[in-house]
């Protein structure tokens, strides 16, 4: 009798043990299932939401559209001597531009990717070369424009605005960095309104900061929104950090490139200046509390020539009020060189009107 229930025993454990393996096994391929399931699903796509207006359609859309239009600029050069900025393009010349007109052929890039150019050749994305001559530049703004010749039926792309861009809204950069042709690097607007140069001599204002990698041969490029308009120009970058790119903001570049193609050059005031802070309008007791200080007047310029001081500070262009540097300079930008402007200062406790006659911009800066 004991071993009948010792028996019966031992061949129920045996079931158990044979459930519980049954039972793993079964656990162990259902899982199994489910996860190739689930790598089937996401290999699909169908797992995943729809690809929103602000994701990789909008991007791969935007680079359509803008990327024919980005183009490779090869100068020879008399000297490389690109002042205040990193090298932004290979020693051999090497950088971008983008077509803004088709049909004219002209192509906004950079001042100091043209600088002391002897010769210009554009390539296409397309792989078209032509040769190209150099409209106009601006070292103030880093803007210059060139024109392709002999060149029909060129893409091109469309200028938009920066000023409505949120920080953090994306941004695209396209261009041809060491010369690996359109290449495309996708960032944020990091900041807006910076100030990049030396202490003293050039510094260029208001521009965008951006994290999109640019490196050398971005120059020149186009810095793209999400709706496919270019709203800058990349223009510098600082070697020796990561994600610090910096732009033209598209509505100087525009300004800019019209009055270049109109007249090909540029008005000079010939100083150096940049926005007063609130402390120091304060002190000075200037009306309204802002303006733009004069920080040094070039000897020999319009602004010295018409007894401007450094320490002035500069209140209004020919009437209408300006309260930054970077008014400043959208305001004079909106005349010919040559023409005569009145440029109202605070200078030691009163208001006093100076006539000055623009310059052209030398391309020495």
């Amino acid at each position: 009798m004991r071993r009948t229930r010792g028996a019966a025993a031992a061949v129920l454990l045996a079931a158990l043990v044979g459930v519980l393996i049954g039972a793993a096994l079964v656990w162990g391929w259902l899982s199994k299932q489910q996860a190739t399931t689930a790598r089937i699903t996401v290999a699909r796509g169908e797992a995943l939401p729809p690809v929103s207006r602000e994701g990789q359609d909008a991007i791969t859309a935007a680079v359509a559209r803008v990327g024919p239009a980005v183009v490779n600029i090869d100068t020879k050069v008399v000297a490389h001597g690109l002042g205040f900025l990193e090298e932004p393009f290979p020693g051999r010349g090497q950088a971008s531009g983008t077509i803004i007109d088709g049909k004219n052929g002209y192509v906004l890039s950079n001042a100091h990717v043209v600088k002391d150019a002897a010769q210009i050749q554009v390539t296409l994305a397309d792989g078209r070369t032509f040769p190209a001559k150099l409209v106009g530049s601006d070292p103030l703004t880093e803007v210059a424009v060139v024109r392709i010749e002999g060149g029909k039926n060129l893409p091109q792309a469309t200028l938009g605005s920066s000023a409505d861009l949120p920080v953090g809204a994306w941004l695209i950069a396209i261009g041809n960095p060491f010369g690996f042709e359109n290449s495309v690097t996708v960032g944020v607007l990091s900041a807006r309104g910076r100030a990049v140069g030396p202490s003293r001599g050039v510094v260029l204002q208001d521009l965008m900061q951006t994290d999109a990698s640019i490196n050398p041969g971005n120059s020149g490029g186009a810095l793209v929104d999400l709706n496919g308009n270019v709203v800058g120009i990349p223009t510098a970058m600082i070697p020796q950090a990561q994600g610090i790119g910096f732009a033209v903001p598209a509505e100087v570049a525009e300004q800019v490139a019209e009055r270049l193609i109109k007249t090909g050059k540029m008005p000079w005031l010939g100083i150096s200046h940049k926005e007063l802070s609130p402390p120091e309008a304060a002190s000075r007791g200037v009306p309204g509390g802002r303006g733009s200080v004069v920080m040094e007047v070039v000897p020999g310029g319009p602004a010295d020539k018409a007894g401007m001081q450094a320490g002035d500070v500069i209140l209004k262009v020919n009437e209408k009020r300006v309260n930054t540097a970077k008014d400043v300079g959208k305001e004079v930008r909106t005349h010919d060189s040559g023409s005569r402007i009145t440029v109202t200062v605070w200078r030691k406790g009163r208001e006093e009107k100076v006539e000055v006659t623009l310059g052209e911009v030398p391309q020495n800066l």
